[in-house]
């Protein structure tokens, strides 16, 4: 530590001495007592067979002791049973509980959501006296007979916050560190038959003060408790570079077998081996050593050549063994996979295999609604699968090492990872003076977290960034990890975001890339581009995917496709973190920040639902935005005319021998000629040139032509089944559409004008305008009334989690009310042989404003709405919407549409969205966030209509396009106000209508941040003029 200045350690020797009487769990000089040192995960078995197979549960050295514990909850250590441990401590009466687990989500004290500041009065390295749970946990096991002679080491993968055991009432030791695995000897303590464990977990100690991650504070085992029975002379570790040399095409293998013998002597050998994907032996070789009690490491190295690399997109992986032989037996055997592979940062990019790949990535906590933090591997499996449909191949372990099943799917399927060290402060906040990164008492436990993560996760080829922590400040205990990480691993890059943020007080490089979360694009076109041309950028978090949000990210992947430099991010995050309540009447729905704490409790309320999938894995209908923009084949026109086309393979290591071109033409969503291509000679990075086959077509006036491409994968691999789509685009190939066109006929209404309303009739049609407001107020046809409530102006949305992040309620809650000040308004009929029109203006003072309606009666029932509005004043607040809504009968719950679709979309976000013809039911335009807001809106409509089971209905038709929106429910009741509440989707009750919008537009949804950012200038209604047409006419009735 020579770069430390000298008062740190002086400082650093008083507090040591001052801290010496302090229980451990707030002595920052204590975070592991009698633990072994770290190393890679791996489990040992008895022969060659079985470790190949490499399941634990059939090794017989192997005892997994999860399952259901005694236990007790107490408030805090002063009334913990001090004395529980003990072999005769009565527990008989003590409930069970599963191991692993997380004791608030069997009901013991509550889960607390904070975002960034600490779920206890900080005041470090104290930890609150009156509440400061502690789990007394006990629990017996058999030892197999044929581990007599062996070493027993217990394992716990994961315990929070720290912990105490006892074996047969013998304390065996402690640790901290709630995210990477902690390892005891206790073959010592064990004994013939029945043994006892107990485990003492506090909910809280020192080490939290570096746990201040986003997410739900929980506390218990998080992980797998099992037990090792290794030889007396043992591998106690082994370390694989496997880097890539001569152009990245051989391979560089080279191995340390660490080896720990607790004899006097032994007499061993390692033996190597090496098999390809095909079992084929390609390297074998064996070291024979004498070693005294000690350790011994043993050296490998051998040059393959022409290897086949690994990376997400080709996870090559090849089988390494490991025997170890004592004076001639076979005494331990060990499988991993490895991959070839290199990282590095070189010319200002980040390179695998030498090549500067893209990230196109998420953020992922170990969530689970029912479990908490302990997450299974089905669950595990679950995202990996969901992640390679929507084209996600990266994942940054926010923000700490995850189970250690996550990294082998993530080798085996091919996942980049950014692993992350389990360190957050962010409660005491960046200040130099303050933060606990600049605090010398913190070194170690920095240090050691740092140093257990790196030892744990270092042969897996998915790891190809090392991430020194999130939010936690900057200082000497980061430049001391830096420089820990590059001597002990100087083959992967090494992350911190706050290290470039305050480079200003730290000069000394310690981070090798530049990611500042949530920067906007403007932002570093202003402050990265050109000033970094050493480092590259990546977001370590963008995109804040906090209920219905991620608009202008496709502005996002245009940047990062545009400068080489910038090569991607993390969005954030991957899935709510709601955990499953039931309401009392038996309803379930996922509970968030506020929903589980007694009040008064610190909490961030839904700040915890940032995620592209809700809590149950749904997709969000974000999350197709997201893979349309981070898809990996692309299609551009080079003459639409003449059907001749661009395909680039965005991939870096395959070509698109296993991918098929499908295109089909429709005209106004209807199919009417398909093909396929397959461009098996499209190497990675490379474009290829295309003419679709001429065909015989006879074009339509009044037709609309797009040509959409479907990018199918042809055989199953890597989780992704065949006939998957990868890819999609869609191109308007011809369009002469004049969808509202004002058609003159002879218009025979009579016409009764009353004081308040004017009413329009013809034969079976009869139209009632409210004479002050403009309101179309009943539409009867064939005397059956078609409409609930009016088609009225409407300015406003129901707030976005976005929206109340940038303040919006409160800045343009004039235009809620707007209609409220209505004056001046004149309503007028202009009454001819070829048109009946009825013409409303009217002033909203209270908005500076002015609108103005156009009602064109047709002889048919037909309606012309021309709608203004007339926003020419800068100081008039920001309008949400400019559009008009009605409501009408339940029944009338078919809906189908010719526009942008299927999913959910929004001005800026719906390049995902083909524009195509769909059919479904209204109530599936409703998407549950997990907080009520704005949802369902679908953009660039041509028309729609809605029907009831007798095929009568509405059709409403745009003169150009129009987004539109139909639910079971009313604006009102997705709608917070101007602050939010603690609602959720138990709170939206289908009504007894369907609720139609008509929308010109509305703001788009936002998405570089959730705490003030708007919506992009391109996606805000500010000043000015609007206007929009639009008819409707009943359909299926007889006239």
């Amino acid at each position: 530590m020579k770069f430390l200045p000298y008062i740190f350690v002086i400082s650093l020797f008083v507090f040591q001495k001052a801290k010496a009487q302090l229980p451990d769990w707030e002595n920052t000089q204590v975070y592991q007592i009698n633990t072994l040192k770290p190393h890679a995960t791996f489990i040992p078995f008895e022969s060659a067979s079985l470790s190949k197979i490499n399941d634990p549960i059939k090794s017989i050295y192997y005892k997994l002791l999860n399952g259901n514990w005694k236990f007790n909850w107490s408030k805090n250590p002063d009334t913990r049973p001090k004395d529980f441990y003990k072999t005769d401590f009565d527990v008989k009466n003590w409930k069970t509980i599963k191991v692993p687990g997380n004791w608030q989500m069997y009901g013991y004290d509550y889960p607390i959501y904070v975002s960034e500041g600490y779920p206890f009065p900080k005041n470090q390295p104290y930890m609150p006296k009156d509440f400061n749970p502690v789990g007394s946990y006990k629990t017996t096991f058999n030892v197999y007979d044929n581990w007599k002679d062996r070493k027993l080491i217990l394992h716990f993968g994961a315990v929070n916050s720290a912990f105490y055991v006892w074996i047969n009432g013998k304390k065996v030791g402690y640790s901290e560190d709630s995210k990477t695995p902690a390892e005891f000897d206790i073959s010592k303590f064990i004994k013939t038959g029945s043994n006892e464990m107990a485990v003492e977990v506090y909910r809280w100690s020192d080490g939290s003060y570096l746990e201040d991650q986003d997410f739900f504070r929980l506390s218990g085992i998080e992980r797998d408790v099992y037990l090792l029975a290794v030889p007396k002379t043992n591998i106690r570790d082994f370390e694989v570079n496997a880097n890539l040399i001569n152009n990245y095409l051989d391979g560089n293998f080279c191995l340390n077998v660490s080896l720990q013998n607790d004899r006097k002597k032994a007499n061993v050998a390692v033996n190597v081996q090496i098999h390809d994907e095909h079992n084929k032996l390609i390297y074998q070789s064996t070291q024979k050593e004498i070693i005294g009690d000690s350790t011994a490491e043993l050296k490998f190295a051998t040059l393959l050549s022409k290897v086949k690399q690994w990376s997400a997109e080709v996870p090559n992986l090849y089988r390494l063994s490991i025997g170890l032989t004592e004076n001639g037996k076979t005494t331990q055997f060990i499988e991993s996979k490895i991959g070839f592979r290199s990282t590095e940062v070189k010319g200002g990019k980040f390179l695998v295999n030498g090549k500067p790949i893209l990230l196109k990535g998420v953020n992922r906590h170990e969530h689970d609604p029912i479990t908490g933090h302990v997450v299974s591997k089905e669950s595990m499996l679950e995202d990996i699968k969901l992640m390679k449909a929507f084209n996600i191949n990266a994942v940054r372990t926010s923000h700490y090492p995850n189970d250690p099943y996550w990294y082998k799917l993530c080798d085996e399927y091919g996942i980049y990872l950014w692993d992350e060290a389990n360190i957050e402060s962010h409660g005491y906040g960046y200040d130099t003076d303050k933060t606990l990164a600049n605090k010398p008492e913190f070194m170690k436990m920095h240090l050691n977290r740092m140093e257990r993560m790196l030892e744990r996760d270092k042969n897996h080829p998915s790891v190809v960034i090392w991430s020194m922590g999130n939010e936690a400040g900057d200082g000497v205990n980061f430049i001391a990890g830096y420089e820990y990480f590059k001597k002990r691993d100087p083959f992967r890059p090494v992350h911190y975001e706050r290290a470039e943020r305050q480079g200003k007080d730290f000069q000394q490089r310690h981070t090798d890339f530049v990611s500042w979360m949530y920067a906007s694009v403007d932002n570093l076109k202003n402050t990265y581009l050109g000033k970094h041309l050493d480092r590259p950028f990546i977001w370590c978090e963008y995109s804040h995917s906090m209920g219905n949000s991620d608009g202008n990210f496709k502005e996002d992947w245009e940047f990062v496709r545009a400068n080489e430099q910038v090569q991607g991010g993390f969005i954030w995050d991957w899935m709510d973190q709601g955990i499953l309540k039931t309401t009392d009447d038996g309803r379930k729905y996922f509970g968030y920040g506020g929903d589980f704490e007694p009040k008064g409790t610190v909490n961030d309320n839904n700040f915890c639902a940032n995620g592209l999938l809700s809590a149950d894995r749904t997709p969000h209908p974000a999350i197709y935005e997201v893979k349309k923009s981070y898809q990996d084949i692309h299609i551009k026109p080079l003459n639409i005319k003449e059907l001749k086309f661009e395909l680039y393979n965005e991939f870096f290591f395959k070509d698109l021998s296993n991918y098929e071109i499908n295109y089909e033409f429709i005209r106004d969503g209807i199919v009417f000629h398909t093909g396929k291509q397959i461009f098996k000679s499209t190497k990675p990075q490379q474009k290829t040139e295309f003419t679709i086959p001429s065909f015989p077509v006879t074009l339509q006036y009044g037709g609309e032509y797009f040509i959409n491409f479907t990018v199918r994968q042809i055989k199953a691999s890597h989780l992704i089944l065949a006939n998957h789509i990868l890819a999609t685009e869609q191109f308007l190939w011809k369009n002469e559409n004049d969808y509202a066109k004002r058609v003159n006929g002879s218009v025979d209404y009579k016409i009764e004008r009353l004081k308040d309303e004017s009413i329009f009739t013809n034969g079976q049609i009869r139209i009632v305008f409210n004479n002050d407001k403009g309101t179309l107020n009943s539409y009867q046809i064939d005397k059956e009334e078609m409409l609930l409530k009016p088609l009225a102006l409407n300015f406003w949305r129901a707030p976005t989690d976005n929206d109340f992040g940038s303040n919006m309620p409160k800045k343009s809650a004039s235009w809620k009310f707007a209609l409220d000040s209505l004056t001046n308004s004149k309503f007028s009929i202009v009454n001819s042989k070829e048109r009946m029109e009825i013409v409303f203006t009217g002033e909203l003072p209270t908005v500076k404003s002015k609108v103005k309606i156009i009602y064109t009666l047709l002889p048919d029932g037909e309606i012309l709405v021309d709608a203004e509005l007339d926003n020419p004043d800068q100081s008039t607040p920001e309008l949400p919407r400019f559009g008009m809504n009605f409501t009408i009968a339940k029944e009338f719950d078919n809906v189908t549409w010719y526009g942008r679709g299927p999913f959910e979309n929004y001005w800026d976000r719906n390049n995902a969205a083909n524009v195509g013809l769909y059919t479904t039911k209204v109530a599936d335009f409703y998407f549950p966030y997990i907080r009520p807001q704005e949802n369902g809106v679908r953009t660039d409509t041509r028309w729609f209509s809605l029907m009831n089971e007798a095929k009568k209905g509405l059709k409403i038709t745009a003169e150009k396009t129009i987004d539109f929106n139909v639910q079971h429910n009313s604006i009102a009741d997705f709608d917070d106000g101007m602050e939010k509440h603690q609602r959720h989707t138990t709170d939206i009750v289908p009504q007894n209508f369907v609720a139609v919008n008509v929308d010109y537009r509305q703001r788009g949804l936002g998405g570089d941040n959730s705490w003030g950012a708007n919506p992009h200038k391109t996606y805000r209604m500010l000043n000015g003029l609007y206007k929009y047409q639009f008819s409707i006419k009943p359909i299926g009735f007889k006239r």
